[in-house]
């Protein structure tokens, strides 16, 4: 979830002893107090300014933001309002999962593919601008839907697995199987069953948005976590995530052309948001990502009171979280080799602001 007006950066330093990971330290220059430009607000105005802050997933925030305000009225969202919610965040995220594999793959093998990559890209852009702006005919939305697929497929993300070898992802895919630096780790996923109590620590902890945990542990969210159950057991780490990450994209894509038809879909675990003490309330989205949630108190005058956001970088990027403890122990190499294999795994959690990477060797006596 990127601010607009500076994103600011992760740093991940990587100590390396023969070859193999011995320390890991991340520090984040982010935005701080985001949160309370909100507060004083007109809470009709929440939605908007979400959307305007934060140059990537501005959909997601948005809806949100939306469903938590909503919630602190004790308003829910109509059926009709969340379908179209549901066809956006879809879009959305079907875009910021392909634009990431493009513009930040961090090999040469995009480089390679970018004279078919980039009208692909902009296919893709443009149709899901066209479904989000949610001004469409379900005919029109439906067109739109088909020219995003007609994108992912020709960066590889269709419905043919696994993607064809002359496209980006066929090549990324065949890329990652001959790595095998990581021992294979499945994902303690955050569930959207857990949401109470997240948004319950929102409100008591201080801190607990920017280094978020439950009961001891870090969770993790986005495609890997979501789908990590149903993925084949063996192969490379890396083209495990890899291949979440297009799976994701497949069924949100067919999720979508389902609601294009206009026909039910359960949206439970996509968006919730619920009502809490005090005229609060909490949205909860599953965007590119991970899980996003926005948290909304309205005092007596009226307006925003309090207002909370956690990203779902904070959990992927956490010290003690998923990416470290992947990372940790794991045989990397040496040099650039090295710095490859850690920008690689970097990606595929794809945190939402720019990352740097040092490596250094351990001091041996």
């Amino acid at each position: 979830m990127t601010f607009a007006l500076g994103a600011g950066s992760i740093r991940i330093d990587v100590t390396v002893s023969r070859g193999q990971v011995c320390a890991v330290a991340l520090s984040a220059d982010r935005p701080q107090g985001l949160a309370q430009m909100f507060v004083g607000r007109n809470p009709q105005e929440a939605p908007q300014l979400a959307g305007r802050l934060f140059s990537l997933c501005g959909f997601a925030q948005s809806t949100a933001s939306t469903l938590a305000v909503a919630a602190a009225k004790g308003e829910p969202v109509p059926e009709h309002k969340r379908r179209d919610f549901a066809m956006g965040v879809l879009a959305e995220r079907v875009f910021e999962t392909l634009r990431a594999l493009v513009m930040q793959w961090p090999t040469s093998t995009g480089a390679r593919f970018a004279a078919q990559a980039a009208p692909a890209l902009r296919k893709a852009l443009t149709a899901s601008q066209s479904i989000i702006a949610g001004a469409a005919t379900n005919v029109e939305t439906a067109v739109s839907v088909v020219t995003l697929e007609d994108a992912a497929a020709a960066l590889g993300a269709g419905r043919t697995e696994p993607p064809s070898a002359d496209t980006l992802c066929g090549a990324i895919l065949a890329e990652l199987r001959g790595t095998d630096s990581f021992p294979r780790r499945a994902a303690d996923a955050l569930s959207p069953d857990e949401d109470p109590v997240v948004v319950d620590l929102m409100r008591r902890e201080a801190g607990f948005c920017t280094r978020p945990h439950l009961a001891g542990r870090v969770a993790e969210t986005g495609a890997y976590a979501r789908l990590g159950g149903i993925l084949p057991v063996h192969g490379p780490h890396l083209a495990a995530r890899f291949s979440a990450r297009i799976e994701d994209v497949r069924e949100s894509l067919d999720v979508m052309r389902v609601l294009a038809e206009g026909k039910a879909v359960d949206t439970g675990d996509l968006m919730r948001q619920g009502e809490l003490p005090h005229n609060t309330g909490f949205g909860a989205v599953e965007c590119a990502r991970g899980r996003l949630y926005h948290e909304a108190e309205i005092g007596a005058d009226g307006r925003l009171s309090a207002y909370r956001m956690l990203a779902p970088t904070e959990w992927n990027f956490h010290p003690a979280g998923p990416f470290v403890e992947t990372l940790l122990s794991s045989c990397i190499g040496e040099g650039e080799t090295a710095r490859t294999t850690v920008s690689q795994l970097a990606a595929l959690f794809d945190p939402c602001v720019a990352f740097e990477i040092r490596l250094k060797e351990a001091a041996h006596a």
